[in-house]
């Protein structure tokens, strides 16, 4: 199937159509056959004229930004950032996020929908196939064009702002910028009884909203505009101003202030500065608001993935129900778009349509791209360069193909001789796509058991995002293919449990990414203590986390603890070179009532003759190091910071490192590769990677209790009856 990108930077605003598998369908998900799709003229738009020095200074401008890169700095090191930028400029990014069309087939938990059936869908791309969340996806009556219904994701914006102004039947209301959320603000806002003013520079614009029925339109660039306003509301002012419109200039957000009553509101779509002139606060008492999206359940993953609702007795309007809403309008005939439309084009002329667009040549405010394939291809697989696997060589495939792949994995593998990269298995086969030519893949796909199952494949490198590591490590271990899998291995005990029982019997090779044990300079440290370690000391400290991240959803992150313990525990049982006995581990601070959210804790692992404290906090500076090994041995100590400097106390003082971090990425690879040609190897096997994550799991526990955890009656205990019933 074919789908619409965009180039990341291009000043001229050109985009590229790929041509995809048809994507993954999860269980929360609907495949659709895609009618009509809606350019959206700001946002879209807005991206697709950014230059290389416009990135820089956009991310230099944004201290979130910033440290992010600080963070991939830290984590992969000079190199492997600006590979990955290097990878994020070259690669197509997905655009589009409103359309309509035809049900194919229905997720296992998409309840209330079904195949042939007509419907509207958000939040996803210009496609011939789309698979959106059943959050994001209304049934549209037959009575409405599928050209209209392709407006709703930025009516449901344009409903949102306006339930965001808390507007009141007769109110009066003011939409500054006349594009196309302004166009659908006013005409949603004259379908539910209120009073419109529009305000923007663009005459064409002006009339599309006289000929809908505004009672004043006004031209910012008239000195009297305000004036005008003034005298239309009887000297009191709009009782709200809805801002549609983008600008680096703090006249729009002051100007819409004056124009609003006291105690009114001002609610902001676009990007405005915001240099507020005090008076308007101070004397005027305004409410200044921001709409986000379309609704409640934007950015909070358990909704977008569609794996939760809001209960309609708490949330009113949800994203979804205001899609609805914009559909019951157009079905009611209460919502005139077809004098938006300025253009609808074929997927083969889209280049066209966002030309008009960006050049202002449209004779509107929307474009729309039509699908007119009745049979697009629905093929899951395509082939690359259709080869068997060279002689001599060991044949990897990924199954996830994210920024860590990009950035980690495929340059390592392709740094070395012996191996070929054979399958790219990811959701939507984007990236794939884009990248398998240029870095010599056989195959992309969308269907994880054609990599499993195909011949040229020796092994694969599991880095899908975490919630999937389970259900891909465990069809790998079925198809009884060798795997390395990121970690976390699972972020549920239940899964880790099942991962237990299904190695009980098999020797196959499998492993965890805990990369930081095959970096040079822990070996070093390792190599200096070769008569044995009484004591080690973990030290991780990391920025503050909002609790709307998506490592600390309850489902799909599992908390700091499950999500980056791993590393942690790998390394102290690695350094101490012992098995772990038992467990004991407190949370620090407020301990949540579902762990799954954790972030800070205190972990103490008893050895038969040693002891390692474990403490991550959200806490520490920021020219001390995020991650600090400490090992005590008689006549000796040593600190490991940040997996960079290294030094070892004793008869003399050493000092290695210092020249960035090498967090071992590359000779983990190299280590699974040896394995898969039955060389010798450093690899850790199954036993300890599952020791790992069965460290993370007790720890857990015993924050639950606050007992000490004993590991082998733990091990056993899950793997009993018992475990199963408690589980269950």
């Amino acid at each position: 199937m074919k789908q619409v990108f965009r180039r990341v930077v291009d000043r001229r605003g050109r985009v590229v159509v790929l041509d995809l598998p048809e994507p993954h369908l999860g269980p929360d998900q609907i495949l659709v056959q895609s009618s009509y799709s809606l350019i959206s003229s700001g946002t879209e738009m807005t991206t697709l004229s950014k230059t290389p020095v416009e990135l820089v200074k956009q991310t230099l401008s944004d201290p979130w930004m910033r440290n992010v890169v600080k963070q991939t700095v830290f984590s992969a090191g000079p190199t492997q950032t600006a590979r990955r930028v290097w990878h994020e400029m070259i690669t197509p990014r997905e655009i589009g996020y409103s359309g309509a069309g035809t049900v194919l087939a229905v997720g296992a938990n998409a309840q209330g929908f079904q195949v042939g059936q007509t419907v509207a869908y958000a939040a996803t791309g210009h496609a011939e196939l789309a698979a959106p969340a059943i959050n994001h996806v209304v049934a549209v009556p037959e009575s409405v064009d599928l050209r209209h219904a392709a407006f709703v994701t930025v009516g449901g914006i344009a409903v949102q702002s306006l339930r965001r102004a808390d507007l009141k039947f007769g109110e009066v209301v003011a939409i500054y910028g006349l594009g196309l959320v302004g166009q659908l603000c006013a005409r949603i806002a004259l379908a539910a009884g209120c009073v419109v003013v529009g305000i923007d520079i663009n005459e064409r614009a002006n009339q599309l909203l006289r000929d809908a029925g505004a009672s004043l339109v006004v031209d910012p660039r008239d000195p009297e505009w305000k004036r005008r306003i003034d005298d239309f509301t009887d000297k009191h002012g709009v009782d709200a101003t809805i801002v549609c419109a983008s600008s680096d200039s703090s006249e729009i957000i002051n100007s819409s202030m004056e124009i609003t009553r006291r105690q009114g509101r001002v609610v902001i779509v676009g990007y405005v500065k915001l240099d507020i002139h005090p008076k308007n606060f101070l004397y005027r008492e305004i409410d200044l608001r921001y709409s986000r999206a379309y609704g409640p359940g934007s950015y909070h993953t358990g909704y977008e993935k569609g794996r939760l609702d809001y209960p309609f007795g708490y949330v009113r309007w949800t994203e979804n129900r205001n899609l609805a809403e914009v559909i019951r309008l157009l079905a009611a005939e209460r919502l005139e778009l077809e004098p938006l439309i300025g253009g609808v084009y074929d997927l083969n002329d889209v280049q066209t349509a966002f030309d008009a667009v960006q050049n202002r040549t449209l004779p509107g405010v929307a474009a729309l791209i039509r699908y007119s394939d009745p049979e697009p291809d629905r093929s899951r697989t395509r082939q690359v360069h259709t080869r068997p696997r060279r002689t001599g060589k060991i044949g990897i495939s990924l199954i996830g193909f994210g920024n860590h792949a990009l950035a980690q994995h495929v340059p390592n593998l392709q740094s070395m001789k012996n191996v070929e990269i054979r399958g790219i298995a990811s959701a939507t086969g984007r990236n794939g796509a884009a990248l398998g030519s240029r870095i010599g893949a056989a195959f992309v796909t969308t269907d994880v058991s054609e990599v499993l199952k195909d011949p040229g494949t020796d092994g694969v490198v599991i880095c899908s995002s975490q919630p999937e590591h389970y259900e891909h490590l465990r069809a790998a271990i079925e198809a009884g293919v060798p795997a390395l899998v990121e970690k976390p291995m699972v972020t549920r005990l239940e899964h880790f449990r099942e991962l237990l029982t299904l190695m009980a019997d098999r020797d196959l090779l499998v492993s965890v990414g805990l990369n930081r044990r095959y970096s040079p300079i822990t070996l070093q440290l390792r190599d200096a203590f070769a008569d044995g370690v009484d004591s080690a000391s973990y030290t991780v400290t990391r920025p503050f986390l909002p609790p709307d991240h998506w490592s600390l959803d309850p489902i799909d992150g599992g908390g700091r603890l499950v999500s980056e313990g791993e590393h942690f525990f790998d390394i102290c049982h690695f350094l101490v070179r012992q098995r772990p006995v038992s467990v004991y581990a407190r949370g620090l601070g407020r301990v949540p009532e579902d762990l799954r959210t954790l972030c800070n804790y205190a972990v103490t692992v008893h050895y038969d003759q040693a002891v390692a404290n474990v403490v991550f906090d959200e806490s520490g500076a920021a020219e001390f190091p995020q991650e600090r090994v400490t090992l005590l041995a008689k006549g000796q100590v040593a600190t490991l910071d940040d997996y960079s400097k290294l030094a070892i106390h004793g008869r003399k003082v050493q000092r290695h490192g210092g020249h960035g971090a090498s967090m071992g990425h590359k000779e983990q690879l190299s280590a699974f590769v040896a394995a898969l040609r039955g060389e010798p190897s450093p690899l850790l096997t199954w036993a300890d990677a599952s020791l790992a994550t069965l460290t993370v799991f007790a720890a857990q526990e015993s924050i639950r209790t606050g007992e000490v955890v004993e590991l082998e009656a733990f091990r056993q205990w899950l793997l009993s009856d018992e475990g199963i019933d408690a589980e269950s």
